[in-house]
């Protein structure tokens, strides 16, 4: 990744969530992921930012990394209000861990943040918050990840495995099993949802993670507008064309995820 990195302002998030708020019942009711390419518990603010958007009545999702996710901002997540959190452990053990996520992931301490929500999990102590394990099924932990599972699951901890995505990068398939697109699908996401990143920034895809493909900006459009705009439909139209002109990033993309017919 390599743009700018920074923390949302919360006057931008509140324009953001109030203006979703008063959309159709069928768009509240989708999830509202707080995440895009950088730890969302990094942010001073978060836990007052969950509590907005659930408090709109927002259905709020957060997926974070485990050794991130220490008991005191669990329990202050938990207290502002109902919200899904999806905690991301790919390792089976100290050396698997720092193999998939690099040499600083700290396996004791998501163990033992891991082991502490369970916990709260069975005191029911999370005031409607729901908590999951998520594991990437890769190469290095797929003969080990029944094991997980059954560990964690155990403890009371629910436990779902997604299949891997290399996001745009061809030299990240080897890493494990792609799951391909039907013969000549256009990808669903121009027409699903959308990201607005830190500083504003709309881009129609969570694997824009440089911010490539820019639909607009919050700061002084509303989302309806962008969603709405010329540019989204120009985009959208490549999609359903497979013409991508210089748009390389989609092309690139779907030459992972396409399947020939």
């Amino acid at each position: 990744m390599e743009r700018e990195v920074g923390f949302m302002e919360m006057g931008l998030f509140e324009k953001i969530i109030d203006e979703i708020s008063g959309f159709s019942e069928p768009v509240r009711k989708k999830e509202i992921e707080l995440f895009h390419f950088g730890e969302s518990l990094l942010h001073p603010r978060i836990h007052e930012m969950a509590g907005y958007a659930s408090g709109k009545g927002l259905n709020v999702t957060l997926s974070v990394n485990a050794p991130e996710l220490t008991p005191q901002l669990l329990d202050r997540l938990a207290s502002s209000g109902p919200c899904r959190i999806i905690i991301s452990f790919d390792g089976y053990d100290a050396e698997s861990y720092r193999k998939i996520r690099g040499s600083a992931a700290d396996y004791e301490k998501g163990t033992a943040n891991l082991k502490y929500a369970a916990g709260l999990l069975k005191k029911k102590g999370l005031a409607g918050t729901k908590i999951s394990l998520r594991v990437i099924r890769l190469n290095a932990n797929n003969p080990r990840i029944d094991e997980v599972r059954e560990y964690w699951e155990a403890l009371g901890l629910p436990v779902e495995v997604r299949e891997f995505f290399p996001w745009t990068e061809k030299e990240l398939a080897s890493l494990g099993i792609v799951q391909k697109y039907p013969p000549f699908m256009p990808c669903p996401f121009p027409w699903q949802y959308l990201v607005v990143q830190w500083d504003g920034t709309v881009v129609p895809c969570c694997r824009d993670y440089n911010g490539v493909n820019q639909m607009g900006n919050v700061r002084g459009s509303s989302l309806k507008e962008i969603w709405n705009s010329p540019v989204y439909a120009d985009f959208r139209a490549q999609h359903r064309t497979g013409e991508y002109g210089s748009n390389g990033l989609c092309r690139g993309c779907m030459e992972i995820f396409y399947t020939e017919g």
